[in-house]
């Protein structure tokens, strides 16, 4: 066995403890957290706490179990729910996208489109606070080295000093001034406090639910988009093809949606060459 002395041991330590935080500083988890402290101390910064009530790392009941919500913004100039994403490299996507693509060191990636992501936590809070789809704002933020390389959504920000821009922009009341107390008291109310517990139960069903939508057949196996039946032209055979084609190639063999009798080949549509439109 080696012959360690004290000061050896100390320099491994040291070395053991760097290779540890780097890994950490890595992680998606850490770059999630980090990316949301940012946007949302520049909130707290940089609007005036006279007009604006925010809340950060909501967990609240859902229809089918808890959701996760960035920050939450309330004012009588609408609420804005916010979803955070901290990346780097290239955007690519558009709002009718089920996925959106990162394009990093000339690795390609991709990820659920945050708009529709956030859409759910902005119908968890019009379920909870009463309200209608206008006095509601669904928002995303990207922080990081992101770029986007299409024409984005004007509620898609790339930069915080963006995002304040954005919030302060809507200036036409829309929710009575004494009535945004009372929401904020009832976020709060329904919130369950953040910790290992819940945060741990979240994740859980989160992946219980992507678990499940692989699993039914419904879902695309690449993006999680939906699917849709189709009939290969230089085969003939059925299958069913992602809706986000041809953007994404996902498929799945005919019949997996349930409900629907597998398609029959059509094979009098064999041209030579494969298809080029979904």
């Amino acid at each position: 066995m080696p012959d360690f002395s004290m000061p050896d041991l100390r320099l491994l330590g040291a070395f053991v403890a760097l290779l540890i935080l780097a890994a950490v500083l890595k992680s998606r988890r850490f770059k999630g957290w980090l990316g949301e402290k940012v946007v949302g101390t520049y909130l707290r910064r940089h609007l005036d706490e006279a007009e604006y009530h925010i809340l950060d790392d909501l967990i609240l009941p859902a229809r089918d179990g808890t959701t996760q919500i960035d920050h939450v913004v309330l004012s009588r100039f609408g609420i804005f729910v916010i979803e955070t994403k901290n990346m780097a490299g290239w955007i690519f996507g558009d709002a009718d996208q089920a996925s959106w693509t990162q394009v990093l060191h000339r690795k390609k990636s991709r990820f659920q489109n945050p708009l529709r992501q956030n859409y759910g936590h902005v119908k968890t809070i019009e379920a909870h606070l009463g309200v209608q789809p206008g006095q509601v704002h669904n928002v995303v933020i990207f922080t990081g080295d992101a770029v986007a390389k299409t024409k984005m959504p004007a509620n898609v920000l790339w930069t915080t000093r963006a995002l304040g821009r954005f919030i302060r922009a809507q200036s036409a009341e829309v929710i009575p001034a004494d009535q945004v107390d009372a929401m904020r008291d009832r976020l709060l109310a329904l919130r369950i406090e953040p910790g290992r517990k819940s945060r741990a139960a979240h994740v859980e069903m989160v992946k219980a639910k992507q678990a499940a939508k692989g699993q039914d057949g419904t879902r695309c196996p690449a993006c999680g988009g939906n699917m849709v039946p189709r009939t290969s032209r230089k085969s003939g055979e059925a299958f069913l093809g992602c809706t986000s084609y041809p953007r994404c190639k996902g498929t799945r063999p005919s019949g997996a949606l349930p409900g629907r009798p597998r398609a029959e080949p059509i094979l009098s549509r064999t041209p030579a060459t494969p298809p080029r439109s979904g």
